[in-house]
């Protein structure tokens, strides 16, 4: 009685089973429009990927200005200590993170005295609680005004209290903002005379910098939101597919929509730091001993825009280490996108487990059909690959590539998510678990 109420999912155990479904499922009628809709939005986040990756780049190489700046962002000797002098240290530079880090952007030598001045302060009556931090090398020495007297030598990192005296009146209280900002001020020309900058370079390179900022966040948000809502309309589709159930075109896009924001959007952003990290370590690797700094910014830029779109660091120079660099990304990316193949399922039909659950539950699963998972993940490889990017791209053009490619991917996930129901059906009867209609409905039940 159970199995005529709740009949099973009929589960694939071959390759060709899964895309002979996978293939009926993208060319009904019904869905073709919702599939070439979601490839479009692959498509389009690529494309503005891309475009904004070559945009950057092309105002770095079409800038003379810029290769003038960043060749000459070092940081000079020490001119008042001939004995020990500072050791010079690029602006930009990998760290073993293969990111910028804070200190590169300062970095002269072992001292503290590299930083922006910093001072707060606490008025209460008539006393004033100044701190002064890494005061020595600005010149403040036995500075006095209205009372106020400095040492002739602030330690770093000390805390001095000062004392109005009593004479002072209300009126005469110092303006704790006033020296705020003149002390950031004088930080500020510091830092452009040690890197022996004008304001107009400074401006110039900080406009730069906030353009790849917004690039970067403006990346990760359009990642995280075009996958989500891909991953959930794909499921809805096929989903409604198994059950023989209908919905609008407008209802399966909203509701798979809201499912994919809802489910996934955590286990996208994991998918995007997993690759992001994998891309900077391997840049570590490859370009971590590159000295140009005009070289080492461009190829920089392209790699924290790889993830999105799996642009190549192309820039000519380094084509040895480029080579080496692109043939390891594919391998290890190939290898992780294995592991993860049906993660995002397992994340979507159960968002109480763990990330560790989801990755061990999903390491079983392939393990039940290991041979179909590595025919299908070759396969994608293949298809949605470099080369064959490379190849479509000299026939037909780049456009052309990336669409084909963009509208292949969704097959992929409509193919990987069959897989998922397949073995998870078998691993369920195996385990005397039902799943079947019933458990299929429930996967939908907060988007009705």
């Amino acid at each position: 009685m159970n199995h005529h109420h709740n009949p099973p999912i009929h589960h694939h155990t071959t390759t060709t089973q899964i895309l002979k479904q996978s293939t009926t499922i993208l060319i009904n009628s019904n869905h073709l429009s919702t599939f070439f809709l979601l490839s479009f939005l692959i498509f389009s986040l690529r494309l503005n990927v891309e475009t904004a990756t070559h945009s950057l780049t092309s105002f770095i190489d079409h800038d003379p200005s810029i290769k003038s700046l960043l060749n000459r962002l070092h940081l000079p000797p020490s001119s008042s200590n001939h004995h020990s002098p500072r050791v010079k240290k690029p602006f930009l530079q990998l760290t073993r993170v293969g990111t910028l880090d804070d200190d590169d952007f300062f970095s002269g030598d072992e001292n503290p005295d590299h930083r922006f001045f910093d001072t707060a302060r606490n008025i209460k009556k008539n006393q004033t609680l100044l701190f002064f931090d890494c005061f020595d090398h600005l010149g403040f020495v036995n500075y006095s005004d209205n009372g106020v007297r400095v040492p002739e030598l602030v330690p770093s990192n000390g805390k001095v209290e000062f004392k109005l005296s009593e004479s002072v009146g209300i009126d005469e209280k110092i303006d704790a903002d006033d020296i705020y900002s003149e002390n950031v001020n004088e930080g500020v020309e510091d830092f452009l005379k040690r890197f022996e900058l004008e304001h107009h370079e400074m401006s110039a390179l900080l406009f730069l910098l906030g353009v790849l900022s917004a690039s970067y966040g403006f990346a990760i948000l359009g990642f995280v939101v075009t996958y989500a809502w891909v991953l959930g309309i794909v499921f809805v589709v096929v989903v409604n597919d198994l059950l023989k159930g209908y919905k609008s075109f407008v209802r399966t896009l909203w509701d798979g929509s809201n499912l994919g924001l809802k489910r996934l959007s955590g286990f996208i952003v994991m998918r995007w730091a997993i690759r992001d990290a994998l891309t900077q370590l391997l840049g570590v690797w490859f370009f971590g001993e590159i000295e140009d700094q005009y070289l080492f910014f461009k190829i920089f830029v392209r790699l924290k825009l790889m993830p999105f779109s799996i642009v190549s660091p192309w820039v000519n120079g380094v084509e040895k280490e480029i080579y080496g660099f692109l043939l390891s990304w594919i391998l290890l990316d190939t290898l992780v996108s294995f592991v993860f193949a049906v993660d995002a399922w397992i994340a979507m039909a159960d968002t109480r487990k763990s990330v560790r659950e989801v990755v061990k539950e999903g390491c079983h699963l392939l393990s039940l059909m290991l041979h179909p998972a590595i025919n299908l993940k070759l396969l994608e490889g293949i298809v949605c690959g470099s080369f064959a990017r490379w190849v479509l791209a000299g026939l037909f053009g780049k456009l052309f590539a990336s669409a084909f490619q963009s509208f292949m991917e969704v097959y992929f996930m409509v193919t990987w998510l069959l897989y998922y129901f397949s073995v998870k059906s078998k691993d369920a009867n195996a385990s005397g678990v039902p799943f079947g209609q019933r458990e299929l409905e429930r996967l939908l039940e907060d988007v009705r």
